[in-house]
């Protein structure tokens, strides 16, 4: 008989940044004796598995023999977890006898005879106490009669065999464990000083693995065979680097070497205390990581960080910054107990947290890791040279941010390591183990009483997100749009996102974007794919790759509109069906529209196989194509009619409106006279725009010198208090809008009565999430429907986001707000490639 404990049938559902908790009850049938029925009950949660399995016939246990073989299948995440090790003790601890293998769709094949009752109890801690970082998504029993084949129980070599139609879950990478710490710290420790220590339940993962199953000789750890020793505890099953692929010592394993300025070899017996000691000399060091490169300089001299900004060209956009220990963070930032839980779990994702008063960092240090922010990104060592580079340098915090100019991929070749960021670090930490994937830190935002993810990547890729409503015969890729960008495939009703791949502007970020899908591939089995999905804007880079995918893969191209994606994102992230219609608020600062305008403040109705638009913000001319998301003065002069542009035109004067050029009395009346003529300009509803427009009248920020500054400091300044703006509706082309020139409008007038800027700020975004979420209100309960869903990338703003909750919950409507899949950019290709396999089922539905 076969007992299967699936994740389907959802009827109860509660999300968390962890991972998800599925409540399943449904009945299982008995292939081998009909009499017999089963009723299956399992809850997966984030880290473990409970389950309860009750048989309603009570003489279940009389029917079979008392000695019995059980063969069982467990999928999850169950490789590069400790999982065969685990059950190698508790199957010798049971005395049964047979072995456990890793199969090539990273699931795991259990086979054991002996008594039935000890096989249940083996079972039992499978469900009840796997290890800490397993995630068991489903598990299969067949009972058989005893075949007495096995003399002992052993872990046998891995198979490529895949179950049909499998969606493999493959490991993301783990931060290093507490153990393999008092292994670097301890001088009588074999690992002592060794950067590259890690176990069986921690270290690199997904940034090795070059193919499935997850064993050494499909890992970059096949380049450093172990040693006796190592090879001893490899193969002790007391050990906890039994059967660990990534484990090794300074004898066998990888090793960093420092190199100058000019690339040249520094002649140390430890690099990495050498590093530490340039960096107290305030040097800025390229660290060579688990999956990319760093440029790390300390936190304590501000000028050391100053150096950094200057040689980055970054004058504005936030560091990143890597505490020391979860203590060391609170001395820095407010840290509350869930934000702690975040910061040390195994995936170790940078959390933006609030700004707190210091002795430990100087507050010019602070202001200038996040100028203009209330927030710094920190995070906690995830690996050995984070933990050696804190036990040298005695900081209490480290900037740790990534090694690459601006909308270029991070460098992970130390030749191109240096060649490249030569003039930028003083010296370079590099290693010798190839990454198979270069993966960013994920990046994720408290945001009301949950968490968002700003960029997914580090600890969480490639966890496949099941879909509702997909055919499990449904294949698909999607290359997402321009900005922020991930790739998305289809198998077997999961969807898979790439890490951050950043800007597809360049070659080099799309050469990354197509080799991350082609990974993804490769290691899921995707051969065959029925249709590539790219962004409706036609002069997109990404898009041109996605022709040639479809070109080279005899497939189908479809071409999905950018909010329409941001909807369908949501619903997969809800893990909802991709049927069922809902309102959804999308807000961003840029897609292209189906009528070829600019679009950004948009109230959807739809689901994955179509939409309306039947909302949003009120639509105005933006004078300048990209430079109007550059320079805020042309979002302001395109809102504002000219008869109130004399309001604000001393303001104006002398703001910069290109890279070269600030405006002058004559280009303000020239813009304005093109305005009216319809030269140059393009409508739009951008919600960015709209926002850059505020921060400008408040003085605030006139220049997005990274995307997003304006808002992001917009939401900085904002201070609650009692001031209100109340949203102006307006009918706008048969739709309703939120008049947004009358939201500056008003924005000017409590500025005239000298009202602080922090309370209009807040008061004025507060107005767009009720404005938004009144539209939407509105059209649901026109369309009977109870889901008010809310994505795109102003969806990070913890103040519109708040009011649009506020209103939602008010009308007794049920709000969607992301979890696991980004609200930005970095989910559109989730949602294009939904779309697209529901637009490849319904055209192969129709040709039948």
């Amino acid at each position: 008989m076969v007992f299967e404990l699936p994740h389907s049938s959802v009827v109860r559902k509660q999300r968390t940044m962890e991972g998800g908790c599925w409540h399943v009850c449904r009945r299982a049938f008995d292939c081998r004796d009909t009499r017999i029925t089963t009723m299956t009950c399992i809850q997966i949660d984030v880290c473990h598995v409970t389950a309860l399995i009750s048989h309603s016939s009570a003489t279940l246990a009389s029917e079979l023999p008392l000695s019995v073989r059980g063969e069982i299948h467990v999928s999850g995440i169950v490789q590069g977890v400790g999982f065969r090790p685990f059950i190698y003790r508790v199957a010798t601890a049971l005395s049964l006898k047979g072995y456990v293998l890793n199969l090539g769709d990273a699931g795991v094949r259990i086979v054991v005879e002996g008594n039935r009752g000890d096989i249940e109890r083996l079972i039992q801690e499978i469900k009840n106490n796997p290890p800490s970082i397993a995630q068991i998504e489903r598990l299969q029993v067949a009972w058989l009669p005893t075949q007495n084949a096995f003399t002992d129980f052993s872990i046998r070599a891995s198979t490529a065999t895949r179950e049909p139609d499998s969606a493999p879950e493959i490991p993301p990478d783990i931060a290093i464990c507490d153990s393999c710490i008092d292994d670097i710290l301890s001088p009588e420790s074999r690992w002592y000083d060794y950067p590259f220590t890690s176990c069986a339940a921690c270290g690199p993962r997904f940034t090795t693995i070059t193919s499935l199953p997850y064993d050494r000789p499909n890992t970059t750890m096949i380049d450093f065979p172990l040693c006796d020793t190592c090879n001893t505890g490899y193969t002790n099953p007391a050990d906890r680097r039994y059967h660990a692929q990534t484990t090794a010592c300074p004898i066998c394993g990888p090793h960093y070497t420092l190199l100058d300025s000019h690339g040249a070899r520094i002649n140390t017996a430890n690099p990495v205390a050498r590093a530490a000691e340039y960096l107290l000399n305030n040097s800025v060091v390229a660290v060579h990581g688990i999956g990319g490169t760093h440029l790390v300089t300390i936190t304590t001299n501000p000028e050391a960080i100053r150096t950094l900004r200057e040689r980055k060209k970054r004058p504005s956009q936030p560091f990143a910054i890597m505490a020391q220990s979860l203590e060391a963070a609170r001395q820095i930032v407010s840290v509350s107990p869930a934000e702690a839980s975040l910061l040390t779990s195994w995936r170790r994702p940078i959390v933006l947290l609030k700004k707190t008063t210091t002795n430990h960092i100087p507050e010019e240090s602070i202001d200038l890791l996040s100028p203009g922010l209330d927030t710094i990104g920190v995070m906690l060592p995830y690996s050995g040279v984070h933990i050696l580079l804190f036990h040298y340098t005695g900081e209490p915090a480290l900037v740790m941010t990534s090694a690459n100019p601006s909308g270029v991929p991070m460098y992970i070749k130390p030749d191109l390591i240096v060649s490249r960021l030569t003039g930028i670090a003083d010296y370079f930490l590099v290693h010798n183990r190839r990454i198979a994937q270069r993966v960013d830190d994920s990046v994720v935002k408290p945001l009301n009483n949950h968490f968002v993810f700003i960029r997914r990547a580090r600890g969480y890729v490639p966890n496949p997100i099941p879909l509702v409503g997909i055919d499990k015969k449904s294949t698909a890729i999607a290359v997402g749009p321009e900005e922020r960008v991930t790739g998305a495939t289809i198998k077997s009703g999961s969807l898979y996102l790439t890490q951050h791949i950043g800007n597809a502007r360049n070659p080099d970020s799309i050469l990354f974007l197509r080799d991350a899908i082609d990974h993804l591939r490769h290691l899921v089995d995707l051969k065959m794919v029925d249709i590539v999905a790219c962004d409706l804007h036609p002069d997109f880079a990404s898009s041109e790759l996605a022709e040639q995918l479809a070109q080279q893969l005899h497939a189908s191209l479809h071409r999905v509109q950018h909010h329409h994606a941001h909807l369908v994102s949501l619903l997969i992230d809800a893990g909802i069906d991709v049927h069922t219609r809902i309102v959804c608020i999308t807000a961003d600062g840029y897609g292209f529209g189906n009528d070829g305008n600019a679009w950004g403040g948009e109230v959807l109705i739809g689901n994955a196989l179509s939409f309306r638009r039947v909302g949003g913000f009120s639509t105005f001319k933006l004078i300048g194509g990209d430079l109007s998301a550059e320079f805020a003065a042309r979002s302001l002069i395109g809102i504002l009619s000219p008869e109130h542009l004399g309001e604000v035109e001393d303001s104006l004067i002398d703001a910069p409106i290109s890279p070269s050029i600030r405006l002058a009395k004559e280009e303000l009346r020239l813009m304005v006279s093109a305005l009216q003529r319809g030269a140059n300009v393009v409508k739009s509803s951008s919600a960015g725009r709209v926002l850059d427009a505020i921060a400008f009248l408040l003085d605030v920020c006139k220049v997005n010198s990274y995307s997003g500054e304006c808002p992001m400091r917009l939401e900085a300044i904002a201070q609650p208090a009692n001031l209100e703006i109340s949203p102006t509706i307006i009918k706008e082309n048969g739709r309703l809008a939120l008049d947004v020139q009358q939201l500056l409008l008003d924005v000017l007038e409590l500025k005239r009565k000298g009202h602080p800027r922090g309370e209009i700020a807040y008061a004025a975004q507060r107005s767009i999430g009720q404005g938004l979420a009144q539209i939407a209100i509105q059209i649901a309960d026109a369309d009977g429907i109870e889901l008010v869903g809310f994505s795109g990338g102003v969806a990070l703003n913890r103040i519109i986001t708040r009011a649009v909750l506020d209103e939602t919950r008010t009308a007794n409507l049920r709000p969607l707000v992301h979890s696991r899949i980004p609200p930005g950019d970095g989910g559109v290709s989730a949602g294009q490639a939904v779309v697209a396999a529901r637009h490849w089922a319904e055209h192969r539905h129709s040709e039948m």
